[in-house]
């Protein structure tokens, strides 16, 4: 299983996590898995799968241009224009 260290936890937040931790007759871990579980279920994580876009298309299609470096032409002054036309 992969390992998450926490090494700048305030003292009061770990005391927080113990006491609910005993509470829930779980261990430390436990109560920190149940914690993040409950907060990730109830969030939607958007990702490019689940709007509808193909697995790995913008690396493969946005980022695969191997070709000279496009260079956008100056662009014309803005012009006046009478709306009322």
């Amino acid at each position: 299983m992969n390992q998450i260290i926490l090494k700048e936890i305030k003292p009061s937040l770990l005391s927080k996590l113990t006491y609910l931790a005993t509470l829930h007759s779980r261990t430390l871990e436990q109560e920190i898995t149940a914690i993040l579980e409950q907060i990730i279920d109830n969030k939607v994580i958007i990702t490019p799968e689940n709007k509808g876009w193909q697995k790995g298309f913008f690396e493969e299609v946005i980022g695969a241009w191997k070709d000279e470096p496009l260079i956008r032409e100056a662009q014309p002054e803005e012009q006046d224009r009478d709306f009322l036309l």
